[in-house]
């Protein structure tokens, strides 16, 4: 590709994982659709989508829209209508104040709060006890509890497990809850055309799908675009960085068609909720014969949430990974697009309040283990740049300084030669050696807009990530919208 068309700037979306708050994300989407297509047009809305669980489940809707369709237009409402589509009306018969009908249900709860002024505000006891029940008896579109046996309020058993003799007296024990997320596939299978292959030359968006290999502990990324040039080579590498005598990685998984619906799945299998998520073709590499495959590997997979909730530095590695070595074959100067980057962090970050209450204390940790961290991220990638950026005022204005043409020969070449010839303390993620002209090359800018929920927090419960009450989703797509329109400003 000539740099010539290497474009400036590239616009990413990074979608988080929060379950059921993934509606929150069609609500932000709706407005930047209406903000940045209104400004450029519907042809290239967006260059990347990452995203993480539910993150990486709207962004595999949105891309797969896209390739169908060729246009962005349209995205927003398939969005819409898979939330729609999975979302149900809840049954609160079986909880206080034993009333079928929500509203009333919540009128009668809040008689009671006049009573009892501690008592939780009624549209926050309606989402917990939506929470619970849908955690009883599963969510008919999206997950069911794997042992199955007909009761109530429960509609499902718990796993066995009698490893300390503690599985006698249920909730109080060892025992384990497990639910089947089949039904999430069967509906992602309906909105999504699975795989997914795009290409920069046929002018359609990336996706990067975030997960987790459970016994590497290594964050696995999963590309739609190909590493080389005929279009056909997509692959992921993992593990083992450094501890190999080449320095190599341990694992790859090669997906030539694109990234299939099992790698979604991967990227939202919740821990505990559900099993775990199983990948049975992965290369086990042979690192003393150069990288070569040694057989393949069933490797186990769980949310991506877990150690990249906000895939941020996943986006900034494969983006210059992709332009510097795949397209810019590790050149000098290869040209890299700066990244206008928006993300979307369901997880509130402050709180003004602090909770005193066992829900609310569980629920407030979860933010903090699960909201944006990528401040820092950010921060290193624009201080890396600025170094990048002196260095080379630096050798101009040096340049400038020598007046013959021997010397400005004699300056260069042992500049290069350090560049070339000595390593850095630091390594490549692989393990391998670095030399100083790896730290100067594939330079970009990042400019990062956040969109942050706050509208309606006051309500949130700890299983928030479980409610996908109709009510609780259309609010949520709602909120997204107006924290969206409100904070773009």
């Amino acid at each position: 590709m000539s740099q010539n068309k290497v474009p400036k700037t590239q616009r990413a979306l990074v979608f988080q994982g929060g379950g059921a708050l993934g509606a929150y994300d069609a609500g932000v989407f709706q407005a930047l659709y209406e903000k940045i297509g209104q400004k450029v047009g519907f042809d290239k809305l967006f260059d990347i989508v990452a995203g993480t669980s539910s993150g990486a489940m709207n962004g595999a809707i949105l891309v797969s829209h896209v390739i169908e369709n060729q246009t962005w237009k349209g995205s927003q409402d398939k969005l819409h209508a898979f939330w729609k589509y999975v979302s149900t009306d809840v049954d609160l018969r079986y909880w206080y104040p034993y009333t079928p009908n929500k509203n009333d249900w919540i009128s009668q709860w809040n008689i009671q709060k006049q009573i009892f002024p501690n008592l939780a505000a009624g549209e926050s006891a309606r989402r917990y006890y939506s929470a619970k029940q849908f955690l009883c008896s599963g969510v008919p579109r999206v997950y069911s509890p794997q042992f199955s046996t007909p009761c109530l309020p429960f509609n499902g058993l718990p796993k066995v497990d009698d490893r300390f003799l503690d599985n006698f007296s249920f909730p109080i024990n060892n025992t384990w809850c497990i639910y089947t997320n089949q039904p999430l596939k069967e509906s992602l299978a309906r909105f999504t055309k699975f795989p997914i292959a795009t290409s920069f030359n046929q002018k359609q968006p990336r996706l990067l799908l975030v997960s987790v290999d459970v016994q590497e502990g290594a964050v696995v990324t999963f590309d739609s675009y190909p590493k080389d040039d005929s279009g056909t080579r997509r692959e992921s590498w993992y593990g083992n960085y450094g501890s190999s005598k080449k320095g190599d990685y341990e694992y790859m998984i090669s997906y030539p068609d694109g990234v299939r619906l099992d790698y979604a799945m991967a990227s939202g299998s919740v821990p505990i909720n559900y099993d775990y998520a199983t990948i049975a073709d992965v290369n086990k590499l042979d690192n003393q014969v150069g990288n070569s495959s040694s057989g393949k590997a069933t490797r186990y997979f769980w949310d991506g949430g877990i150690l990249s909730n906000t895939p941020l530095r996943e986006l900034i590695q494969w983006h210059k990974d992709y332009w510097f070595r795949a397209i810019g074959k590790e050149a000098d100067n290869a040209p890299v697009p700066n990244l206008d980057v928006y993300i979307v962090d369901v997880w509130p970050t402050r709180e003004e309040n602090i909770p005193h209450d066992h829900d609310g204390a569980l629920d407030r940790k979860e933010d903090l283990l699960l909201n944006d961290k990528t401040d820092y991220d950010q921060k290193v990638s624009e201080i890396v740049s600025d170094y990048i950026t002196l260095f080379q005022r630096t050798r101009e204005i040096a340049l400038n300084y020598i007046k013959g043409q021997n010397e400005k020969k004699a300056f260069q070449t042992d500049l290069d030669k350090f560049l070339t010839k000595e390593n850095t303390k630091s390594k490549h993620r692989t393990g391998q050696p670095r030399q100083y002209k790896d730290l100067i090359n594939g330079r970009f800018d990042i400019n990062v807009i956040r969109i942050e929920r706050t509208k309606n927090v006051e309500y949130d419960i700890w299983n928030k990530m479980l409610d996908y009450s109709t009510q609780t989703i259309q609010q949520l797509i709602q909120d997204g919208y107006d924290d969206a329109i409100e904070q773009l400003k």
